[in-house]
């Protein structure tokens, strides 16, 4: 199965097709709660993150599945990479929260929220994070008042990460006001 795993994380869609056996998604995981799934969203290629998620998904993949004691979620380990394709990945992104994906688990070991994890990603901008802002920013249980790194909320994370996330700090600010919040609500 290691290597099962392995390939997940490391190999193109195609080298996993050849290892995997359809139905055994939920054959294997680890006494911390790391599935297949977990270790498809770390593949470090884009293009064969999302077919091989996308495929345990379809498979029967449980969005909802944590690593466990930090509690990281699909999400952190998604936003968690340093190389994207924000628009071949948003597919992926929605199918995680529409499955039940948790958008305001907090992680430990400084992930945060998944959003902290995502604006922590400085090499990208936040016009190049819109797509995945779009898909969290839909969400009508966003929480961006919630505690999550270092004791802080999401929205004081962002505004410490200025002025390279400005627009996220503002798009925050607006989602907070449509929803009857604002930061003095922490």
């Amino acid at each position: 199965m290691f290597s099962l795993m392995g390939t997940a994380r490391r190999s193109t869609f195609e080298e996993f097709l050849e290892v995997y056996q359809p139905g055994s998604v939920e054959s294997w995981s680890s006494d911390k709660g790391e599935t297949l799934l977990h270790f498809a969203l770390q593949n470090g290629q884009p293009e064969s993150r999302v077919a091989i998620a996308m495929h345990l998904l379809d498979d029967g993949a449980y969005p909802t599945a944590l690593i466990l004691p930090e509690r990281y979620t699909t999400l952190h380990l998604l936003f968690g990479h340093n190389s994207h394709d924000f628009e071949a990945e948003v597919p992926l992104l929605e199918t995680l929260i529409s499955g039940g994906a948790d958008v305001n688990m907090v992680a430990g070991r400084g992930w945060g929220t998944p959003l902290q994890t995502l604006a922590s990603r400085l090499k990208f901008s936040d016009e190049e994070l819109e797509p995945f802002y779009n898909v969290l920013f839909a969400q009508p249980d966003l929480d961006l008042l919630r505690e999550g790194k270092a004791g802080r909320t999401t929205l004081e994370s962002a505004k410490l990460l200025a002025p390279g996330r400005d627009k996220l700090v503002e798009r925050m600010e607006e989602y907070l006001h449509a929803h009857g919040q604002s930061a003095a609500d922490s």
